[in-house]
């Protein structure tokens, strides 16, 4: 945990160092046009810039909230999905009439098909091919039908439903307990659809820009205020207060986006990989998979 903590503080450090040190030499150059050429203009009211500064720290603070907000109710989301994954496999297991000739094949068929779901909805959200590992688990008339389909992680959840309902149909489900299965499909579907919702909607953009304009102007009058009373400390004064506000603002723009497979996202392979380890081993499953282990402090 502490090599992951370490490896993300750099990763940020890394896309806001420009912006420290350009403000850094420009508190530089104004203190030098200030003391040496006696540019008395460029003395600022300290009192604006405690007004703008206090300003600037709430914009941050209801964005940084917000940003952690969407970041957060996608982690709840996923461990749902850890839950319901094996809440529909040990439904499956305990609904489906012992006798039916077919019993076996179908809990297996349909542990697969959840395993294949919870890795085509990782990858679709993250851009990436989304039958990477799906197809692992998916048979060759079932890869053929998903792949006509826009929305795979909905095709696939589309055969489990098709698989279950079949079984109902023979009577090897009873109408309540059918009604339980169907109940956690729903919330299967539901959960899909939150993470596309999160995925799908930008945070404001105008917001975004007007947070960045305040930093901009604020950093621009805070060397001017503090020159006059605090001389030459006034370039680490403003290194330091400059790189607290950038740095900040570069934590809720990362934290705004949780599938974009960068270190700080929901490590939703890892969490597919347990998924895949938990069904497997419920049916008894003899090939399981070995845990996703942390790369460089990072659990994707």
């Amino acid at each position: 945990m502490y090599v992951k903590e370490v490896f993300s503080i750099w990763r940020l450090l890394k896309g806001i160092w420009i912006g420290v040190v350009g403000v850094t030499s420009y508190a530089a150059l104004v203190f030098y046009l200030y003391q040496y050429h006696n540019w008395d203009f460029l003395v600022f009211p300290i009192s604006m810039i405690t007004i703008v500064g206090t300003a600037l720290s709430l914009l941050l603070g209801f964005r940084t909230n917000s940003a952690y907000d969407r970041w957060w109710e996608a982690r709840q989301i996923w461990g749902a999905i850890v839950n319901d994954s094996r809440t529909l496999i040990r439904q499956a297991m305990s609904f489906i009439d012992p006798k039916a000739r077919e019993r076996t094949e179908i809990i297996e068929n349909v542990t697969h098909l959840q395993i294949a779901w919870c890795y085509a909805l990782s990858n679709s959200l993250r851009k990436e091919p989304i039958l990477i590992m799906a197809d692992l688990h998916l048979k060759a008339d079932e890869l053929l039908y998903v792949k006509g389909h826009d929305n795979i992680p909905n095709a696939i959840l589309q055969l489990i439903q098709e698989r279950l309902t079949n079984s109902f149909q023979r009577g090897e489900i009873d109408r309540i307990l059918f009604q339980s299965l169907d109940g956690t499909i729903a919330r299967l579907c539901d959960s899909m659809g939150k993470c596309e919702r999160i995925k799908n909607t930008i945070f404001p953009t105008q917001y975004s820009f007007f947070v960045h304009l305040v930093i901009f102007l604020f950093t621009i009058i805070l060397p001017m205020g503090l020159i006059e009373s605090i001389g030459r400390i006034s370039i680490p004064i403003t290194f330091l207060i400059s790189f607290l506000f950038f740095y900040m603002e570069n934590i809720s723009y990362v934290m705004q986006s949780p599938f974009e497979n960068v270190p700080n996202d929901i490590p939703m392979t890892s969490l597919c990989r347990t998924i895949e380890i938990n069904l497997l081993q419920l049916i008894g499953d003899e090939n399981i998979p070995d845990k996703i282990l942390p790369k460089n402090g990072y659990v994707m």
